[in-house]
């Protein structure tokens, strides 16, 4: 079923596409500062959504990145840290003073 929903999703997608093509057939001009083309204005417009939306997926791959490293570092420090407390745990239980035989304090 839901894949169902994202396909009827998928269609009406593409279908409001066609129609803002359609709409926005008219060329304009873009001025660089060295040179002006005339593009359609449906063209500009995805290629800036373009664009934009790699400007997202680049800067969401380069957090997810520095998040897993910092995930990796702070795993390695647990798994250290705790090789350390059971270490001193099973060296605290080694060493710990038993009573003394030749208490004479009575």
């Amino acid at each position: 079923m839901k894949r169902q929903g994202k396909v009827i999703l998928a269609i009406i997608l593409v279908i409001v596409i066609a129609v803002f093509s359609v709409l926005n057939t008219t060329s304009v001009p873009i001025h660089f500062g060295f040179a002006t083309v005339s593009w359609p204005l449906v063209l500009i417009l995805l290629v800036a959504v373009f664009v934009g939306a790699l400007l997202m997926f680049l800067f969401s791959t380069i957090g997810n990145y520095q998040s897993k490293k910092v995930i990796k570092t702070q795993a390695t420090k647990i798994q250290t840290l705790e090789r350390r407390l059971t270490h001193l745990s099973q060296t605290d239980s080694s060493t710990t003073p038993t009573k003394a035989k030749d208490d004479k304090r009575d």
